[in-house]
């Protein structure tokens, strides 16, 4: 069986990827303590806070990029500390709408400022032309992810 030979620039990449990576979960991880919610469940219900209105949880789980059982899952414990609540469509009992509750705006606003905190501090330690490079290997990186098949 034939070995697969990587030139010294995709393993340079390679490594770089996955300490990336690494320093991400670590980081979620350590911010996590005392947080109201998850980053994912923050992304799950991202789409409350820019309508303003309930939403059904179908559109809720696409827009997470997550299946709709566990966009129901997540809402399980977001509703348990009464963060969100579902109701039945009127005309259409079959459509489960969630929406945020006082206490889920404020949990969602106060997480949306610290992520902002935290990319701020990400923006000072870079160099503006390492700022400049950032945002187009960024944007680069995740339109490459995103056609992984």
């Amino acid at each position: 069986m034939a070995t697969t030979v990587f030139p010294t620039d995709a393993v340079a990449l390679s490594a770089a990827l996955e300490d990336f990576f690494r320093a991400s979960r670590r980081a979620r991880a350590r911010l996590q303590p005392g947080a109201e919610m998850s980053l994912a469940q923050l992304h799950l219900i991202e789409p409350l806070l820019e309508s303003g209105d309930a939403l059904p949880i179908g559109a809720l789980a696409s827009a997470a990029g997550v299946s709709p059982p566990t966009a129901t899952r997540m809402l399980d414990c977001l509703e348990r500390a009464g963060l969100v609540e579902r109701s039945r469509r009127e005309g259409d009992r079959r459509v489960v709408l969630v929406a945020l509750t006082p206490a889920g705006l404020r949990a969602a606003a106060h997480e949306h400022e610290l992520a902002h905190e935290r990319r701020r501090q990400i923006f000072e330690s870079l160099t503006p032309t390492e700022r400049r490079g950032a945002v187009r290997l960024l944007s680069r990186l995740a339109a490459a992810i995103e056609d992984l098949r």
